[in-house]
């Protein structure tokens, strides 16, 4: 089909989902049916996860990263590619850019918005970047913000997961790590899961538990949740057993004396290959498995990669073409 022809039979699914010139911060501020409409686009997109599509020729993206990143970056990267596209990339603004030289935030997104139509930033200081995104001009996208939330690696996750089932409705889920404050993916998450029906568990030492702040909006869209604490090894991989997908945050890991006390509490959290293999041989059943990545050495078994569990792999390759649907939800077609 030719770039014309896409682009008429594309334009009523990017319009039906109505979020063009909007910025998003939170998973909240897609609603159900938005998100829905997005997985319809990312799926049409598909085809074009590695080659491109000219859909968006003269339009800018510009990455603002402020923390390391290679997925986030790298796929949105390559979805405004494949939509034809541009991109401007800052990966070290707290050393190559005006911040340096103490430019504030908000100024620095007022310029930036006049070169882009489009920014994605990855930042440190939540509410600062909240705050920041008022003073762009573009709509913005959050790549990460601080410790509390990572929209779009919950909406490729969300993705995966209905790729995989066709529906998220009625699955259980569990969200797991031993530190569930800092975990900005599993609360992005755990609030798109609720929100669609899914059965959430949430794993985790009480002492880390999910903050109330996240937990009073799951109760407040009536989602299915439970917790659960301080698990040893045995007891997570009895729990995990009756799952659809085991959803691994990851872990900020501390620094000095307490990192090797945190590493043996990881070890309580690690799904065991033994596990997974013996649901699919005693019930064929899969229990899937997907980690945010990057992971460290020891914190999952690596055997799993072999298996149908894998799913984390996966969602790269879709990363691409529902953040594809994303940025042409935003700028239109």
């Amino acid at each position: 089909m030719k770039t014309g022809a896409k682009m008429r039979a594309l334009k009523p699914v990017v319009d039906a989902i109505g979020f063009q010139g909007h910025s998003l911060l939170s998973i909240n501020d897609l609603t159900n049916d938005q998100i829905y409409g997005l997985f319809a686009l990312a799926r049409s997109l598909e085809p074009w996860n590695r080659s491109m599509v000219n859909l968006l020729p003269g339009r800018i993206m510009a990455a603002l990263f402020f923390q390391p990143s290679t997925r986030t970056r790298m796929s949105f990267e390559t979805a405004m590619h494949r939509l034809g596209g541009a991109v401007i990339t800052e990966t070290t603004p707290l050393i190559s850019s005006a911040v340096a030289k103490e430019e504030t935030l908000n100024d620095m997104l007022k310029v930036v918005a006049k070169y882009a139509n489009i920014i994605v930033m990855r930042h440190f200081d939540e509410v600062q970047a909240r705050e920041a995104v008022a003073y762009s001009e573009a709509p913005v996208i959050s790549g990460g913000f601080g410790h509390w939330e990572h929209p779009t690696q919950a909406l490729l996750d969300l993705y995966t997961l209905w790729r995989t089932y066709g529906r998220i409705e009625g699955l259980k889920v569990c969200i797991a790590s031993p530190d569930l404050i800092e975990a900005r993916t599993g609360h992005s998450m755990a609030y798109g899961l609720a929100r669609m029906g899914a059965k959430v568990v949430l794993a985790s030492q009480k002492s880390k538990r999910t903050p109330e702040s996240i937990l009073s909006t799951l109760r407040a869209v009536n989602g299915s949740v439970e917790e659960r604490f301080d698990l040893d090894q045995d007891g997570f991989n009895d729990l995990i057993t009756d799952m659809d997908l085991v959803y691994l945050p990851g872990s900020s890991l501390p620094k000095g004396p307490e990192a090797e006390a945190f590493k043996k509490v990881m070890d309580n959290y690690l799904v065991r290959y033994e596990t997974v293999t013996r649901v699919q041989q005693e019930q064929g059943r899969t229990i899937y498995v997907t980690h945010t990545l990057p992971r460290r050495p020891g914190e999952m078994d690596l055997r799993i990669d072999e298996t149908p569990s894998q799913l984390y792999f996966e969602a790269i390759a879709y990363s691409v073409s529902i953040r594809m649907a994303l940025i042409l939800s935003i700028l239109g077609l």
